[in-house]
């Protein structure tokens, strides 16, 4: 009985532990190497988008703290501190530096005198000076001469920025000289137009369309252009319309070897020194050391001015310091 019994359980465990015949046997899948999704069959015609990134909230930047540093205004400027340009505070004028230095400027007893086209120049030494990087506007000038009308040359038009026209050399004067400036003298003027060359121009030999107003429109000016229009034509020091524009006046006195030579009703001594040409000009006339002799009190429009000064007052009494603002 006891052999029996232990028989009986061995075949139901045999049976509970088969599979019944009517459950399918699961067997797993084999994998192919290399299927990224081995559950979707490729398809020729169809493509599988895909899936959205997720996107994550940008996360606020922290704010950063500035510190401005406290800068000290200087009470005076250095005077060895050399500025390649000043404010002159009278009438606002940019003034542009001509270090001290050897220029070739027009030669000395020339007898006799040389009107036109100078050639005869000497090396000569000049102490450091200012001058005006652009003509004196109708704005400054108006300034000085608050009756003065530049609408009788701007066909009717007012025109604070155009360059102060029909200015004889005793206004140009007067206005220098109550700005606390000068007018340039002729060795100055060249110097501050051509540098330490011995150049025609401001920018070399040969005159270039574009560089500054002359005569005809082909630079797109019929008349007189506001200064600074020819920013191409800057000096070596940054002065602007040296040549073309404007004739200006330098207070370099001229003194003629006989009267023969003076104009008719002018004395040897009543004339005065006028250069850079005008926009009425050819281009010959423009060059730096064509001189122009002409009666100082005439009133041609094609005629204006700037001023000068010496940065020591000790040099130029007449005149105040320019770091002095």
């Amino acid at each position: 009985m006891k052999f029996a019994g232990i028989l009986l359980l061995m075949v139901g465990f045999v049976f509970g532990c088969a599979t019944p015949p009517d459950e399918p046997i699961h067997t797993p899948k084999r994998v192919k190497r290399g299927t990224l999704f081995p559950e979707v069959k490729h398809q020729s015609s169809k493509t599988i988008p895909p899936s959205a990134p997720s996107v994550q909230p940008a996360k606020p930047k922290e704010s950063v703290q500035y510190t401005r540093p406290t800068i000290r205004p200087a009470s005076k400027i250095p005077r060895k501190f050399h500025l390649p340009s000043v404010i002159h505070h009278k009438d606002q004028s940019v003034m542009v530096r001509i270090t001290s230095g050897s220029y070739w400027v027009p030669s000395e007893n020339v007898s006799p005198f040389q009107v036109g086209q100078n050639q005869r120049l000497d090396h000569k030494t000049l102490p450091e000076f200012l001058i005006d990087q652009t003509e004196i506007t109708v704005a400054q000038y108006k300034q000085f001469k608050p009756d003065y009308d530049e609408t009788l040359y701007t066909n009717g038009e007012e025109c604070p920025q155009c360059p102060a026209m029909a200015i004889n050399w005793f206004d140009a004067q007067q206005y220098c000289q109550w700005a606390g400036k000068r007018l340039p003298t002729e060795n100055e003027w060249e110097a501050a137009a051509r540098g330490d060359s011995k150049n025609a121009f401001p920018w070399g030999e040969e005159w270039l369309e574009g560089f500054g107003n002359i005569h005809g429109d082909q630079d797109g000016f019929v008349g007189a252009a506001p200064p600074g229009s020819f920013p191409k034509g800057a000096s070596p020091f940054g002065a602007l319309d040296m040549v073309g524009n404007m004739w200006e006046w330098v207070s370099t006195p001229v003194v003629l070897s006989s009267l023969a030579e003076s104009p008719p009703g002018l004395q040897n001594n009543s004339l005065h020194l006028a250069k850079g040409g005008g926009w009425t000009s050819p281009s010959g006339m423009t060059a730096i050391s064509y001189r122009n002799l002409v009666d100082p009190s005439m009133n041609n429009p094609t005629f204006g001015f700037r001023c000068a000064k010496s940065p020591n007052p000790e040099n130029d009494p007449q005149t105040e310091n320019p770091f002095q603002n």
